[in-house]
């Protein structure tokens, strides 16, 4: 993590004016504080890249770098716990148990392991050793961040659940904001992977001071209801879309159908960049010319005239 020094850096008057007078996202992002949600956007590291999920999409990003904002995280840990073992190969699932305040499970829970989370077998040191032989807790500890891209701050809020592994990353980050005076609503947060884990880790660190307008737009976000749904600290269940009127049945022309245009890179979500281009589908195959139909041979037909012509000359 490169070592944030505001020496030589000329501070706006805007930054200046908000630093040094407390901040309760500070406080949040450095409290004692995921559970994968599908209602909510998110930004998933599977593969040691970069993906935005959102609802049944998923774009992978070329970059292997992130520009974002803080604008919200969960003072408390958030547990998860799975039944299964977890492989790179698994595909993305609800835990069988987890807790967003890190005291209790969820009421959601599918398989709850215990009235109280400090109490439970699960999340006791020792409760599941790695392939490695290191003893570590079944249950995970996570923080669960709601971020917006720095160059697009008044947009889209995303969850970003940061794995036990980069908790440590994360709170040594927030220690030098703390020391500069800078709330993380004021900075843009680099995230990025830490090449030397052989697993997906995440990196932070500081990547310069927003604009004015980013600074407006990122503090409007602060303490909204989306951003506390997301981070946890408020559960909220999104209303059910209204319900669409059946389509009318419309008559349309048959017609030849154009050729398929070459594919392109999917759109990424506004600020994170080019996605990567979606691979080429193989060409379909050619149909089988049809068979020609056999020709009647010219000597066949003068047969079947000359026999008329005698026909016509009998009956005469």
């Amino acid at each position: 993590m490169s070592d944030l020094t505001l020496t030589n850096l000329k501070v706006p008057d805007y930054i200046a004016e908000r630093m040094g007078k407390g901040s309760a996202l500070a406080t949040a992002l450095a409290g004692d504080s995921g559970v994968s949600s599908e209602v909510f956007p998110r930004i998933s590291i599977k593969g040691s890249r970069f993906r935005i999920v959102d609802g049944g999409t998923e774009t992978v990003l070329e970059s292997t770098t992130l520009d974002v904002v803080i604008v919200g995280a969960n003072p408390r840990r958030s547990k998860t716990w799975y039944a299964k073992q977890w492989t790179p190969d698994s595909e993305p699932s609800a835990p069988d148990c987890y807790s967003l305040d890190g005291v209790r499970p969820h009421m959601d829970s599918a398989m709850p392991q215990n009235d109280l989370c400090a109490t439970c077998e699960q999340n006791k040191w020792g409760s599941k050793v790695t392939p490695m032989g290191q003893e570590i807790k079944a249950c995970a500890d996570q923080k669960r961040l709601a971020v917006v891209p720095a160059d697009d701050a008044g947009g889209t809020v995303y969850l970003l659940q940061v794995t036990p592994a980069a908790l440590k990353g994360l709170n040594a980050y927030q220690k030098q904001l703390q020391q500069h005076g800078l709330p993380p609503e004021l900075v843009r947060t680099r995230i990025s992977f830490d090449t030397d884990a052989s697993f997906p880790k995440l990196k932070f660190s500081f990547g310069g001071l927003l604009e004015k307008d980013a600074v407006l737009a990122a503090e409007e976000k602060i303490g909204s209801d989306i951003v506390k749904a997301i981070t946890g600290e408020e559960v909220s269940t999104p209303a059910a879309p209204p319900a669409l009127e059946a389509p009318k049945p419309v008559l349309v022309k048959a017609t030849k159908p154009a050729p398929e245009p070459e594919p392109e890179a999917a759109p990424a979500p506004k600020g994170f960049g080019p996605a990567v281009a979606a691979p080429k589908p193989a060409a379909a195959p050619k149909p089988a010319a049809a068979p020609k139909p056999a020709e009647v041979a010219s000597s066949t037909s003068d047969d079947v005239l000359k026999l008329l012509e005698e026909m016509d000359a009998d009956d005469a």
